[in-house]
């Protein structure tokens, strides 16, 4: 049973600081290693009509995947979701706009509203959620998501695994809490780095002996 939810949790960006970070892809097959592309993430503080906000912009350069970026904005406070922006080889797919009546998503010139009932985090600010939450052995949460994307909402499940050893820099290893979150059936696995709160890694399984991972080299 999850702890809390997050309308009753209050969650709060004000411990984040402004990052820069480089990882890179690896596809792993069957045991073998192949890197494939490389992600950046950048992370501001902006103002948004007078609402102090947070701006991460990730990008993803790879063969396989093509060039993409991703810009979310949400409010510091509460990590109340404000829009997402998708780019493919800088051309824009998708906005994602969060109002009081819902969600107005753009895809080049189609425009719709879906309406959402109770808070909601954008999924895409779920990697930055995970390192203000209080981490310990044993903690889960659930929250409630909507992916812009895949125009649904999807359920969250946050749970703490253990500390376990990853790769900090090029020789470094530090202990950090490998967190299991669920995006509705969808598994993916975060490191967090319990001083620093740095996302150290981030694995997932997506096919028969198929794992991506992000990490730095």
């Amino acid at each position: 049973m999850a702890e809390s939810r997050a309308q009753s949790m209050r969650l709060s960006a004000e411990t984040l600081v402004e990052t820069e970070d480089e990882k890179g892809i690896y596809l792993i097959e069957d045991g073998i290693e192949k890197r494939i592309g490389s992600t950046t993430e950048k992370i501001k503080f902006v103002r948004i009509n007078g609402r102090d906000a947070i701006e991460r912009v990730q990008t993803l350069n790879s063969d396989m995947f093509g060039n993409r970026k991703g810009i979310t904005i949400m409010e510091k406070a509460a990590f109340k979701p404000i829009s997402f922006t998708d780019y493919l080889n800088d051309s824009q797919q998708l906005k994602a706009e969060y109002g009081d009546e819902g969600v107005h998503i753009t895809i080049e010139d189609n425009k719709k509203t879906i309406k959402l009932n109770g808070d909601y985090v954008d999924t895409f600010s779920v990697e930055l959620i995970l390192r203000v939450l209080p981490l310990k052995s044993g903690y889960s949460l659930q929250l409630n998501g909507f992916n812009a994307t895949l125009e649904s909402e999807v359920d969250i499940y946050i749970q703490v695994v253990e500390l376990e050893q990853v790769k900090r820099g090029s020789e470094d290893f530090v202990d950090a809490w490998k967190v299991k979150t669920y995006f509705g059936e969808t598994l993916q696995y975060y490191w967090i780095d319990p001083a620093s709160k740095e996302l150290l890694k981030q694995s997932s399984q997506i096919g028969e002996g198929l794992v991506l991972e992000f990490r730095r080299g």
